[in-house]
Order: C-alpha cells, then structure tokens, then sequence
C-alpha cells in the first residue's frame, strides 16, 4: 500500500515494548509541541488523514497510525481487536512517543475506541474530538452491516468485492455526501486504495475483528462504558457532516444532548469523514 507523495516525509515504523509486530505511523510536528493522536475508523487507515496531518502539525505533534491489521500494520497472530486490545496499543504509543497534552481524535469506530483510551488515561488527556460516531452516538445500525456480526456471511460479502473494483468502488458512496463531487485525483487514489483493501485477506480478519470486537464489547459492557463515557471530565467537541448517510446528524444532536458539557460542530457538504471532504472546515472547527 503506497504512501501519498505528501506524507512521505511523515511516514515510519516503530516496534512497541511487548510487541512482536510494527506498527506503520506517520509523525509530523515538533515533539515539544501538544501530542494530537488521529485515529482512523473501521476498514480505513491513517491515510483518511492525509488533508489534516501536515496543517495540524503547525500546532501539534501529530502522530496518526495505521491500527494493527490495517493498511501497513501486520495483523499480530491470534490477536482479538476488541475495544481493550486496541486502546492498550494506543495507550502504548502515546508512552512510546512520550506524547503530552493530548487530544485524541476519532473518526468513526475510532471515536469510541479513543473514548476508552481516555477511560484508561484520562490526567493525560487534555481534549476529545469525535468525528460522527461515540460511543453515545446510538443510531440505527444498517441491517447491511449487522450480516458482518455473522461468522462466514461477512466475509463472503466482503470476498466479492474482491473480484468487482466498480463495486468495490461504489461501496464508498455511503461515506461520503457526494463521492462523485470529489476532485478527480482525490476518487482516483480512493478506487485504488479501497481496490487494495479488499483484496488483503489480512485486512479482511481484521475489519471483522475489529466490527466484531466492539459490537461484542458493547453487548457485555455497554451500559457501563456509556456511562463512564458520560461522566468524562474531559472537554469533548464532536464533529459531523451534515450529510452524513452512515450516521445520520441527527443522532449527533442526540449525543449532544445526553452528555453534558460537550460541544457539537456540524459541517455542511459533507458525509461521514469530514476530514477528508471538507478538510478546510474541519480544520477550522478544530482549531
């Protein structure tokens, strides 16, 4: 998996204490600046960034990782991606790279995965940013996705697109407000990116481990985790597209409403990953 010719100069490799595989990341920023740690969501990578890291690294010490299992992070063997064992490889990269003041960042089924990481670490954390899902963002989940929950039936779906890049390709539509608006060289580098992922059967345990891990995390430990979410004393800003057909925004007002003290910023023309459709605004909502 290629890197974009812009983050080149950002990316790396670095092996954490107790682990046995690398972890791909890229670092842009000077070390003595805030730590900002920018978590992809579920079959994506820390290319989802690539509009934001290098104006972000103006005034943080960015450090985005491709999360073990996805993009050019070997999958470990054996290795459950629940919630726990996640937020445990985050929680040691953010002690690897000596990361102070931190604000964590989100995106998808990454906002929840960096919330726990903040259960776990919260004196570390100075802010919170959840970008269109938490893990009090409850909306309807798509009967579509719910078939990935069952052994065998996901993973049939996901091995077709293997063979059908046009599919592949239109499996993008949902996350964003307008695919077919993107510049040109933008849906370019997504057909050949998403082309990439469902032909790695790495890639593909690790999605349903991941999917499968969370929703599991949820059944046995819900109650508990939206409440310690709640009670997070630290200043949390969700970020939303407007257009978002994953997640819909009105499930971010929602949210909004049932934690106290949180801010909401919702970012018009676009769907699931603001970041990447509209990087200028969620820069600028950020700031």
């Amino acid at each position: 998996m290629r890197v974009p010719p812009a983050l080149n100069p950002f990316a790396r490799t670095v092996t954490l204490p107790g682990a046995h595989e690398p972890l791909f990341l890229y670092e842009a920023g000077h070390s003595g600046l805030p730590g900002m740690l920018l978590v992809h969501g579920l079959g994506d990578e820390a290319d989802t960034w690539r509009h934001v890291i290098s104006p972000l690294s103006e005034h943080y010490h960015v450090v985005a990782p491709d999360l073990p299992g996805f993009g050019r992070s070997p999958l470990p063997p054996r290795a459950r991606l629940a919630p726990r064992y996640l937020s445990g490889v985050l929680a040691s990269l953010i002690e690897h790279l000596d990361l102070k003041k931190i604000t964590l960042v989100g995106s998808s089924l990454g906002a929840p995965l960096v919330q726990v990481v903040a259960m776990e670490n919260s004196r570390l954390i100075s802010r919170l940013i959840l970008v269109d899902g938490g893990l009090l963002a409850r909306g309807r989940i798509k009967a579509s996705l719910l078939f990935g929950l069952l052994p065998g039936v996901g993973e049939r779906r996901y091995r077709r697109l293997a063979g059908n890049l046009d599919a592949a390709y239109a499996s993008l539509r949902p996350y964003y407000a307008d695919l077919e608006a993107l510049p040109k060289e933008e849906r370019e580098f997504l057909r050949e990116r998403v082309g990439e992922r469902v032909a790695s059967e790495s890639q593909m345990r690790a999605y349903f481990s991941f999917f499968r891990g969370f929703f599991g995390s949820l059944a046995l430990q819900g109650l508990s985790l939206t409440r310690r979410a709640r009670l997070l004393d630290i200043p949390t800003l969700y970020v939303w597209g407007a257009q978002d057909h994953i997640v819909p925004v009105e499930t971010a007002h929602r949210t909004r409403l049932t934690h106290p003290g949180s801010e909401l910023a919702v970012i018009p023309n676009a769907g699931h990953l603001p970041h990447q459709e509209t990087p200028k605004e969620f820069l600028r909502v950020v700031a």
